[in-house]
């Protein structure tokens, strides 16, 4: 599958120079502050109104005369409900293709990684109305991406419409995320951390907790304002039991992480036939109406598997179900879930895990009451299968502890449940190697790397580190040319090249104690073609280190010849490990200088020296006239001025404000082209700095 592109840890940064400017006359602090309360209002605004449309939905296709007791028989016609519901999404998904694509939690983390934080106003709106047309036909899904999506969005929106730019953007857009969960959850905790493991794939720094913290509180006040402050789940006392019994706790985690690999699994296996169906001009629209028609069908046999599900996880917590019951209705929220949503239906999968773990608590008590006698209480594992199955589905396990605090104002159960999240969570990451979301998107052409060490490594070319040194010999060389090489140089392998120069095997010392052995006797047969080894391994001058050290740690190489790409005939030198390492190194080095000192910048005024080490200063000065259009590596500043050009900062200023907007800095290469209105910032001796400083003045 070809990598579109990467997903790395991207910085945070909100309050250097990177970030677009703040066009507000506020400082940095005070417009986060403001921003992160306004836009986690109009997140918590988006919430409320999300809960409230799904309920008008639901009170017009299911009126409140409608006995869903169980006492009575529903009418027959309800069975087509949730197929009336597929149609309107199929229809939807029709006539907008494009917003359709842009789909659940996934999306939100494109844009925050890729899109600079932007989300169409029309994707917001469709992921808005569409998801809730679902859940209001009955659909057994949840609330939780189409809020997180139309949060970040309303976000984006708002945050387009004050001039919010770059990282700034990137920030609110996935707090909206987090405060569109604090509203539609009340949870406001959870909301915070659904945004750092899910939204920003655990990747936390300071400005972006704050602004966090500052939405989620803000949502969750206006959600409590609008529907109240009363927990989603309500139950008697629980018993915990003693001690001794809390491997159950744990046991009961585990089979959670199992269930949790089994659901995704066979989410994705289902996702894969819908694919080949569709892919064969089976219509959509015709595997949608039967996955509606299976949803009524179920709906009408037993009510409780209809919408959302909070009510009939009440019902089990009270245990109002007996135990075949509650097993109907786990196999029947497992398959119905993933066959709305893989055929094309809209909604979460945060509700239907906490549906599905309650059933499985429930079940997991039951039966070892039923088998070895004891006396578990199964209203507390119910709790603890819910965050359970939250965590091992969605790779949550922060995230499952606090909603399941938040949601039923109760942690006496705290320990229990981290017990179950954390067995739960490490079973699933153990087996699925990533989450549901970096599952999706590894599917759709994306990878994801822990740290920046492989940026680093793809951003430097092999032919930036390579050696013009190179042995070569030709393959007609006798044998006693071979050994006289290696004696004359501090070479440990010499490649042997045909008559086209092209390289056909490579001779390494070691190798010449086997011919030493016999040299007497084979001296005058043997040539550099008979000793050389065939399998030669190498590169080419365009690859990049990553792919580099991947050959190394494969072919367990101390160095690899090197081809022009450009003409695979021509040799340019060799690739050694050290070399690799040292280029890494350095370039590290010089991102994490940059990267220390860009917080500093705002300290620099204009034309000022800002001293690092006695000795050595750095400077942001403007680019002189006469260096425009020409690249770094032809000015060759480090040989004639004696200075390092760290950065590049990028932006054009405002002719309202005089501020520069837009700005971004920029780590360049030897190929980088300067260009009008970018500013550079050097390091160097306090002496060279303040003459290319003089320099750029007069020009």
């Amino acid at each position: 599958m070809k990598i579109k592109a990467s997903i790395i840890k991207h910085q945070w940064p909100f309050f250097n120079k990177s970030s677009a400017v703040n066009p507000y006359p506020l400082s940095d602090y005070t417009s986060l502050i403001f921003f992160s309360v306004i836009l986690g209002i109009a997140s918590g605004l988006t919430a409320v109104g999300l809960h409230e449309f799904i309920h008008l939905m639901n009170n017009l296709f299911f009126p409140s005369e409608f006995n869903f007791s169980g006492s009575l028989p529903l009418p027959y016609w309800v069975i087509a409900i949730p197929a009336l519901g597929m149609f309107f999404q199929w229809l939807m998904s029709h006539q907008f293709p494009q917003q359709a694509k842009q789909k659940g939690v996934v999306e939100v983390i494109k844009a925050v990684f890729f899109r600079q934080g932007f989300i169409s106003l029309k994707s917001t709106i469709f992921h808005f109305l569409v998801p809730a047309i679902c859940m209001g036909t009955g659909g057994t899904v949840g609330p939780e991406a189409p809020a997180a999506k139309s949060g970040a969005g309303i976000v984006s929106a708002l945050g387009q419409l004050f001039r919010l730019k770059g990282d700034k953007l990137r920030i609110f857009t996935a707090a909206g995320a987090g405060a569109a969960i604090a509203g539609v959850f009340n949870t406001p905790l959870a909301g915070v951390f659904f945004g750092i493991e899910v939204v920003l794939l655990n990747d936390l720094h300071a400005s972006a907790l704050t602004a966090f913290i500052l939405s989620s509180v803000s949502a969750s006040a206006v959600s409590r304002t609008f529907l109240g402050n009363q927990p989603k789940f309500i139950f008697n006392q629980l018993i915990l039991g003693s001690y001794s019994t809390f491997i159950f706790y744990l046991l009961l985690g585990i089979g959670a992480g199992l269930l949790s690999v089994a659901f995704i699994r066979t989410s994705e296996s289902v996702q894969k036939g819908f694919v080949n169906l569709y892919q064969k001009k089976v219509n959509p629209l015709f595997i949608m109406l039967i996955i509606g028609l299976l949803m009524g069908g179920a709906g009408w046999w037993i009510p409780d598997i209809f919408g959302i599900g909070y009510s009939c996880i009440n019902k089990i917590l009270a245990q109002g179900f007996n135990s075949p019951t509650v097993l109907i209705l786990f196999i029947l929220k497992f398959f119905l879930v993933i066959l709305i949503l893989r055929s094309g239906g809209f909604g979460g999968i945060f509700a239907p895990s906490m549906f599905l773990g309650a059933c499985y608590g429930y079940l997991f008590s039951q039966s070892l009451n039923l088998l070895f006698h004891l006396h578990l209480d199964p209203t507390t594992y119910t709790l603890v299968g819910m965050g359970s199955m939250l965590a091992g589905i969605n790779s949550v396990p922060i995230t499952s502890i606090l909603i399941l605090f938040e949601m039923t104002n109760n942690y006496h159960f705290i320990l229990p449940l981290m017990l179950g999240t954390v067995g739960s969570h490490l079973i699933s990451h153990i087996a699925l190697h990533g989450s549901i979301y970096l599952r999706e998107l590894k599917r759709e052409g994306y990878s994801y790397v822990f740290s920046r060490d492989i940026h680093v490594l793809r951003s430097i070319k092999v032919q930036d580190a390579v050696r013009a040194d190179i042995l070569l010999l030709p393959e007609s060389a006798p044998s006693s040319e071979v050994i006289k090489k290696f004696l004359d140089s501090q070479h440990d392998t010499i490649y042997v090249v045909n008559d086209e120069n092209k390289i056909t095997g490579v001779i390494k010392s070691k190798t010449l104690r086997y011919v030493l052995a016999e040299y007497e006797q084979l001296h005058h047969l043997l040539l550099a073609s008979d000793i050389a080894e065939p399998d030669v391994v190498y590169l080419r001058s365009e690859d990049n280190l990553e792919e580099a050290m991947k050959i190394f740690a494969h072919h367990q190489l101390e160095e690899i010849p090197v081809l022009d790409s450009a003409d695979p005939r021509r040799i340019i030198g060799t690739l050694h490990y050290q070399d690799v390492l040292n280029a890494y190194n350095q370039l590290l080095n010089r991102l994490n200088l940059a990267e220390g000192l860009a917080s500093e910048f705002k300290a620099i005024q204009e034309d000022a020296l800002q001293e690092v080490i006695p000795g050595f200063s750095l400077a942001e000065v403007d680019i002189p006239e006469a260096f425009i259009g020409k690249s770094l590596a032809k000015l060759q500043l480090r040989n004639k001025y004696r200075i390092d050009v760290l950065m590049v900062e990028e932006g054009d200023q405002s002719i309202f404000t005089g501020q520069e907007e837009g700005k971004k800095q920029v780590m360049p290469d030897k190929n980088y082209v300067l260009k009008r209105g970018a500013r550079l910032i050097i390091y160097g001796r306090t002496l060279d700095v303040v003459n290319f400083k003089k320099i750029a003045e007069k020009s």
